[in-house]
């Protein structure tokens, strides 16, 4: 138990370390799955009962979303096609497993039961309150499973950009809001294209007028590029990559500090 604790640990901290230097903050949200676990290793005594059910539920949910994340350097989901019934059901799919799984780590005890599950705690409105943040976390969940399906089989395609323009601002097109992030828009036969980016890759292209990229489209439509291999593009990041591994090995001694502390000394 105390070896799975501290895996998981350090799979947050790197999680939230990757969000910090790419700019997707999708990273530090998946690391939501693995909450129930942490919070299980942490209180976890001699003859608890564990939920096998709820652990592997985590875990496969955590990777699945992870996938839709992984090595993805330039996306763009809004050019694919609707399918808003097959997107309720997998979001009503994903939040009952959600909800089972923060619900058993509620009544197990591995967490504090703020809902009150099987409790005479329980009240409608506390219930109501809990489960709006989970049922807008479970949006971004659906979203992520959903671009992990669609990135099951994808299309290679070349896209020529002309008039690149690179910005930092928010989803709507404005410098300040919600959303904000590394975006390029570039043209090609009369159609203005729009991809979002990680901050390496806005830092890595920002100073080209144009583009040729390895397009991969996705089986509902939407784009990704995933290899950016160019020696002049990865120059230019040199510098930013040796500082963010710099911090990176530091927080790491530190987290795996914490951790042999946490499991092997204080429990």
């Amino acid at each position: 138990m105390a070896w799975l604790g501290f895996v998981t640990l350090i799979i947050i901290y790197w999680c939230i370390f990757i969000s910090a230097t790419s700019g997707r903050w999708g990273w530090t949200v998946i690391c939501i799955w693995l909450m129930p676990i942490f919070a299980m290793t942490i209180t976890y005594e001699s003859g608890l009962e564990i939920n096998g059910l709820m652990v592997l539920i985590c875990i496969v949910m955590f990777l699945v979303c992870r996938r839709s994340l992984l090595d993805v350097k330039m996306w763009n989901t809004k050019l694919r096609k609707r399918h808003s019934i097959v997107f309720g059901m997998l979001y009503a799919i994903l939040f009952a497993m959600f909800l089972y799984s923060f619900a058993e780590a509620q009544i197990q005890g591995y967490m504090l039961n703020v809902q009150g599950w099987k409790s005479d705690r329980w009240n409608i409105w506390t219930m109501l309150l809990t489960l709006a943040p989970m049922l807008a976390v479970n949006w971004v969940f659906a979203q992520m499973v959903f671009t992990t399906i669609e990135r099951i089989y994808c299309k290679k395609k070349e896209l020529t950009l002309l008039s690149c323009q690179f910005y930092i601002a928010s989803e709507s097109g404005v410098e300040k809001g919600i959303g904000k992030g590394y975006f390029l828009e570039g043209i090609q036969n009369g159609i203005t294209y729009h991809f979002r980016m990680t901050r390496r890759t806005f830092y890595m292209l920002q100073k080209e007028p144009i583009l040729n990229l390895k397009t991969k489209i996705g089986l509902f439509g939407g784009q990704y590029i995933t290899e950016l291999d160019s020696s002049q593009f990865l120059k230019r990041v040199r510098r930013i990559d040796r500082r963010d591994a710099k911090i990176g090995i530091i927080g790491c001694i530190f987290f795996t500090a914490l951790g042999i502390w946490l499991f092997w000394f204080k429990i």
